[in-house]
């Protein structure tokens, strides 16, 4: 009886210790999935990294206030429409965008930020560089080709306005400075660019670059030196 008891104690143990690491493993997975299902989406193609409460005032007076963010692949005003996500489609019609109190205005069929307003207004255009798993792994002219017809499978499919890309594209952000001169665009992404628009103020340009020690491919570091040539 006691050798039975001590045969039947043992497999209750083994038992036991089956279930509990099989309990544990359960509860484990649980958790990394909730961990998983909780974790933010980082929206790399787009200037917000959420859909944002913002205004939307057109030209003929009318005020709205939509869901939005700014597409940085498609270069469109894209808002929520319970769950739908829709492009602004006349954006000639627009006048002004406010998100998170920064100011969008429509030119040439985009959304430009506007960082500086006054009497030389400085806008910041967004870009974007889509790449696919094979253009990244440098497989040569046969990968560019491949990246260009699945980029327009892109866009043709409306992935483009998802929340995440489909798997294998990759997206670069980049941008371009932009100052509302006389009434026309001049480029000012670099130090030669600047003073090609400002020739009068090349030494005022120069001096304070090196002064401040700024990179110009900051956006705080460019308003900055567009402030100082306005003075």
């Amino acid at each position: 009886m006691i050798k039975y008891f001590q045969q039947n104690f043992t497999t209750l143990k083994i038992f036991n210790l089956k279930t509990f690491l099989f309990i544990v493993f359960i509860f484990c997975t649980l958790i990394g999935n909730a961990q998983s299902n909780d974790r933010p989406v980082l929206l790399t193609h787009y200037v917000f990294n959420e859909f944002t409460p913002g205004i939307v005032k057109l030209k003929t007076g009318a005020v709205t206030a939509q869901l939005l963010n700014y597409n940085i692949i498609t270069n469109e005003m894209i808002f929520n429409n319970n769950g739908k996500y829709m492009a602004i489609s006349d954006s000639d019609g627009v006048d002004t965008i406010i998100i998170n109190e920064r100011k969008f205005v429509p030119v040439n069929k985009k959304f430009y930020e506007v960082l500086v307003e006054s009497k030389l207004p400085l806008l910041e255009e967004f870009t974007a560089k889509i790449m696919t798993r094979g253009a990244l792994m440098g497989y040569g002219q046969n990968s560019d080709v491949s990246a260009v017809t699945s980029y327009k499978s892109l866009l043709s499919n409306g992935h483009s306005y998802e929340l995440v890309l489909p798997s294998g594209f990759t997206v670069k952000p980049g941008y371009i400075f932009w100052i509302l001169k006389d009434g026309q665009f001049e480029k000012i992404s670099s130090s030669k660019q600047i003073i090609k628009t400002f020739p009068e103020k090349k030494d005022l340009i120069n001096e304070t670059i090196k002064k401040n020690d700024l990179k110009l491919s900051k956006r705080e570091d460019i308003i900055m030196l567009i402030r100082f040539i306005e003075l």
